[in-house]
């Protein structure tokens, strides 16, 4: 039996051990008999907290209890293994290393993860860039400056810190509008905003929530495009 065969072997195991019916009678499960350990993955996203991504491959050999995610509430997905909105645990048997080696996970786009600039091989330069670049952007997301600060800052500097930031920048530039849509997105977290009210609210000088909600009535219901009814319940 090859490594291949003896990897995807085990995982077959492990998934007729953790059954539809074992998860129903217990979310506790914690283990099976090929499991040696636990890895987190973070989603690859500028929405995933800096705490996710700095913890992106963190290993825990500790079988014993399942871990709690990280930087958001517990929750089991479908296969009762830890998931959550930016992360989630999967369980290691022990020929991780060997099976990367051997498919050479780090240039084979079979393998590549999800992000917000497209597929991205796993331990691949590129990954490497791309979680430095998206911790850099949530360190200035995460902060107390101003909203304009914080535009400067990524417009200015982080977009242009290195080559490899250029690229990604000009990458999100191009494809998402970076990066104005990302904080006209969090407009949509209020009461009654939809993508193409945040953009009024937007392209109206109201940058965050704060403004929008501190704005007088008087004030919003100059904005072409808001309706009196809209507005309260924006402010409710």
């Amino acid at each position: 039996m090859n490594l291949f065969d003896y990897f995807f072997s085990n995982w077959n195991k492990k998934k007729e051990i953790i059954s539809e019916d074992s998860l129903e009678n217990s979310n506790d499960l914690w283990a099976d008999s090929v499991t040696t350990g636990w890895e987190y993955t973070c989603n690859l996203l500028l929405t995933t907290p800096r705490i996710c991504i700095e913890n992106d491959g963190y290993i825990t050999n500790d079988t014993s209890v399942k871990p709690k995610l990280i930087g958001e509430p517990n929750n089991l997905g479908k296969d009762g293994d830890p998931s959550g909105n930016f992360g989630y645990w999967v369980r290691r048997h022990g020929h991780e290393k060997e099976f990367e080696e051997l498919a050479n996970i780090s240039q084979n786009m079979i393998y590549a993860r999800p992000s917000d600039i497209g597929r991205i091989p796993p331990k691949s330069k590129l990954e490497d860039d791309f979680k430095n670049f998206l911790i850099d952007f949530r360190i200035i997301v995460e902060s107390n400056i101003s909203i304009e600060k914080k535009l400067f800052m990524i417009n200015y500097e982080l977009g242009t810190k290195s080559e490899a930031y250029k690229d990604i920048y000009k990458k999100l530039v191009l494809e998402k509008r970076f990066p104005d849509s990302f904080f006209r997105n969090i407009l949509c977290e209020l009461n009654g905003v939809n993508k193409n009210t945040a953009s009024i609210l937007w392209e109206s000088g109201y940058l965050t929530k704060e403004q929008v909600l501190n704005a007088p009535y008087s004030e919003l219901i100059e904005i072409k495009g808001l309706g009196k009814s809209l507005i309260l319940k924006i402010k409710n």
